[in-house]
């Protein structure tokens, strides 16, 4: 049993290795992005503790500090060899997942609707490879500055559409659009 514990490691590094190869070849970074490299303490107003979350595992993209960057592979999936202690950690994770569930949640923060791991890099990494739809994870938002960036804009009206559904899932790409769908739904972001 223990064995196939360890093929699922050689799968998701195989998995790992392909979207590594995938990015280089497309000239695209091929690790999990960095929050802390993207975003100063300049444009971030303020951090907002959203306590847990259910979120869906596509949000998660990055990690919040750059200590596992060569780790992983932009899809989470490893890059490290069979031999190492990360590998020994993540079939650990793989086989607690697969008995009980992992019950831990993540630590991660959110950032312009997508989210990036401080703790839990490696369950994530587990959870995406067996595709679970969502990852529980105590969340601190932090937003940025109202600006006239286009996207900053656009997640502003996000953020009125948050308090009133509660939902992710949705993610339209146009300004007006989350309006639009809380009026179809005859909600107004006054009600909050």
């Amino acid at each position: 049993m223990a064995q196939s514990y360890f093929d699922d490691y050689t799968k998701a590094l195989r998995a790992g290795q392909k979207q590594y190869r995938d990015c280089v070849a497309r000239g695209v970074y091929p690790y999990t992005p960095v929050l802390d490299e993207m975003v100063g303490d300049a444009t971030v107003e303020h951090a907002v503790e959203l306590g847990l979350v259910e979120i869906p595992s596509h949000l998660i993209v990055g990690t919040k500090t750059p200590g596992r960057t060569s780790a992983f592979a932009s899809n989470f999936m490893p890059l490290l060899g069979s031999e190492t202690e990360f590998a020994g950690k993540w079939v650990d994770l793989c086989r607690a997942h697969l008995e009980d569930g992992i019950r831990d949640p993540i630590f991660c923060y959110e950032y312009l609707g997508k989210f990036y791991v401080q703790e839990g890099n490696k369950r994530v990494s587990v959870l995406k490879y067996f595709e679970a739809p969502r990852i529980t994870g105590n969340v601190v938002r932090l937003l940025p500055g109202y600006s006239n960036d286009p996207a900053v804009q656009l997640y502003y009206e996000f953020l009125d559409f948050y308090k009133i559904t509660g939902l992710y899932e949705v993610t339209p790409s146009k300004l007006g659009a989350y309006a639009k769908l809380l009026a179809a739904l005859d909600c107004q972001p006054e009600q909050t």
